[in-house]
């Protein structure tokens, strides 16, 4: 199984992992680990997370209030978002729609 980022999701990280990093040094770095690890669980059994909306699944991130949000298709997950707890859950839903 192959991890492929879409433009949002790349956006997501990079917003979450600045302002980590802004609260306290080293903490987006660790945000960041903790996302690479949900990647290779993701990898390794994608089919192990349910699914939140249509063929869209949510795997929650470890210690951060985050979840990456990802379809299968074939050999390839694709990451839609990573995506804070704090947020609109329909953002997720319309990025779905759109990306199917």
């Amino acid at each position: 199984m192959r991890i492929k980022i879409s433009p949002f999701a790349e956006t997501d990280f990079d917003i979450a992992v600045e302002w980590y990093n802004s609260k306290r040094d080293v903490l987006g770095n660790e945000f960041a680990y903790e996302v690479s690890r949900m990647f290779e669980r993701i990898k390794s059994n994608p089919l192990q997370f349910p699914k939140e909306y249509g063929k869209m699944r949510k795997a929650v991130i470890k210690r951060f209030p985050y979840s990456v949000f990802f379809v299968v298709k074939e050999d390839i997950a694709f990451v839609l978002g990573i995506f804070s707890a704090s947020r609109n859950p329909n953002i997720m839903k319309n990025r779905y729609r759109n990306d199917r």
